[in-house]
């Protein structure tokens, strides 16, 4: 999800079942992060080079995982060292943790033996925490310092693993899994919120493994360097342990990815898939050139909450369970969902609150994710009919099809059901909106040539890609107010039947009452046009 703390627009973080999730946590708390803890002797010698260095205002952190009798990773020790001093008019030290983050709960309870030094000795705060917030949204335990500190200061915690069980959520606690650990930076980092830092810097102590392990991040693997504030280094996925990788041996790529398991498809294959979409992505659109380095984590849990999958930026997450029976003989793996959180890192976010923007970010996340594997040659006619099909029946037997935002927002991350309107809804709006921008343009044009303008725009800084903005977009491309539709559709809430065109020359829709478990609805079913050339249809949608 995310409007990310010091991410560009294109890059906002997104996600399919937590997506919503990180981009509240990202863009509305704007979350600082930052780490630390290990032992004593890390703290020591992790010190020295920054009191060679007092001058440099920079966050030096360095995370060593730590094994239980079980030999499963309990816990991540976190050392680090704040170097520079406080930000300009900032009087006392303060640290922020999450206590609720994306529906994982507790994080902040989980930071145990906390020590805070400096030149004076140890460092005492007093401690606040923001009222709760509701539908599993973030909110935030503050400790702020009883007296003035003289930098470098040294932090030293010990962030214990969330346990099973608790509430559903995307996956940005950290979980043991396969001899290994992994999750986001916001599921278990103490983090300064009040420092001058200019970089950060991350570093793993793997000494409890007993295998050979990786540590990597959404920022690289082993050491690396994070440019921006500490906030920056929350927004990442964090992976360590005896993973497995994608592309083998020493391929270059600008595509990576680490899982943890036996996943119930073939991991190689559903990773290469997601290279070549990743390739086909940067081909098809062109306003982040190049793209930058992108990278995936899997993790497979056995435990619940299992998780779903979650794009931060040049990154995303897919967390799930052992396999479902019907899964085991399908080798190609989750590949829509693939799609839809590495087209996150293209379509990106409108400026505005993310909830009530994620008709944008993840309606048109959802709209690609149906039609470009299709239009790539990845899918068949009949898959592609079949997925539309499934998307028309989620969204119409969905009893918040017409649900206002807010509604939507008031059930937060409590019902996956109703969560997910503005994305069936939102990619049904992109879908009709291609057919009235060819309808307008005589076939000239659709929403991919209109796509290319207002992607440039937002990413240039010549706009700024608010609603308003949006709509003044499409009202000029169509001759009339625009605005009017998006309030009384993705706001106020309304159902939407998308012109029998929108997805294309091979494909046509017809409003239809069916019934689906004793119940009748009225939906659009997409069926393939006959005597159509599947080369034609790829080329037109």
């Amino acid at each position: 999800m995310s409007q990310n703390v010091g991410i560009r627009g294109a890059q906002a973080v997104r996600g399919r079942s937590a997506s919503t999730v990180f981009t509240t946590v990202a863009v509305l708390t704007c979350l600082s992060v930052a780490s630390c803890g290990q032992a004593e002797t890390d703290a020591r010698e992790s010190s020295v080079p920054a009191q060679q260095e007092q001058e440099v205002a920079a966050f030096s952190v360095t995370l060593k995982p730590t094994l239980g009798a079980d030999k499963e990773v309990d816990a991540i020790e976190v050392s680090g060292v704040m170097n520079g001093g406080l930000a300009e008019g900032e009087g006392r030290l303060k640290l922020m943790a999450p206590v609720v983050y994306a529906n994982v709960e507790h994080i902040a309870d989980r930071i145990m033996n906390l020590s805070v030094t400096d030149s004076d000795g140890p460092v005492e705060f007093t401690i606040e925490d923001d009222d709760p917030a509701p539908g599993g949204y973030p909110y935030f335990r503050h400790w702020t310092a009883t007296r003035d500190v003289s930098f470098p200061v040294n932090i030293r915690y010990r962030a214990l693993v969330q346990p099973p069980g608790g509430p559903r959520g995307p996956a940005f606690g950290i979980r043991p899994s396969a001899g290994g650990i992994s999750g986001a930076g916001a599921g278990f980092m103490l983090v300064p919120v009040n420092v001058k830092s200019e970089t950060s810097q991350l570093n793993w102590d793997l000494s409890s493994f007993e295998r050979p392990s990786v540590g990597v991040t959404t920022f690289g693997e082993d050491k690396v360097k994070v440019d921006g504030p500490p906030a920056n280094i929350i927004q990442g996925w964090y992976m360590a342990g005896p993973a497995e990788y994608y592309p083998s041996g020493d391929a270059e790529s600008d595509f990576h990815a680490y899982w943890l398991g036996d996943f119930p498809f073939d991991e190689q294959a559903a990773m290469a898939f997601t290279s070549h979409m990743y390739d086909y992505f940067e081909q098809y659109f062109d306003h982040l050139d190049p793209a930058p380095e992108y990278r995936v984590f899997m993790r497979l849990m056995e435990t619940k909450p299992y998780g779903g999958g979650t794009a931060l930026a040049n990154s995303f997450m897919l967390s799930r369970g052992p396999a479902r029976p019907e899964e085991l003989d399908d080798r190609d793996g989750p590949r829509s969902t693939l799609a839809h959180e590495l087209l996150h890192q293209w379509t990106g976010s409108l400026v505005g609150h993310p909830i009530q923007t994620n008709w944008f970010s993840e309606g048109l996340t959802t709209y690609y994710e149906y039609t470009l594997p299709f239009k790539a040659g990845e899918i068949s006619l009949e898959q592609y009919v079949a997925g539309l099909n499934h998307l028309s029946e989620m969204y119409y037997t969905n009893p918040s099809r017409d649900g206002s935002i807010e509604e939507i927002m008031k059930v937060g991350f409590g019902n996956d059901v109703v969560r997910h309107v503005p994305y069936q809804r939102g990619a049904l709006y992109f879908a009709d909106l291609d057919a009235r921008l060819k309808h307008a343009s005589h076939g000239e044009s659709g929403l991919h040539e209109f796509m290319k303008d207002v992607f440039a725009a937002r990413e240039s800084g010549e706009v700024d890609l608010t609603v308003d903005a949006w709509s003044g977009f499409v009202s000029k491309a169509l001759g009339q107010d625009e605005a009017i539709f998006v309030q009384k559709l993705h706001e106020d809430g309304m159902t939407l039947y998308p012109d029998p065109e929108s997805f294309g020359p091979c494909i046509t829709g017809e409003r239809v009452t069916k019934d689906i478990d004793g119940q009748s609805y009225d939906l659009m079913e997409w069926r393939i046009v006959p005597d159509v050339s599947v080369e034609v249809c790829r080329e037109k949608l």
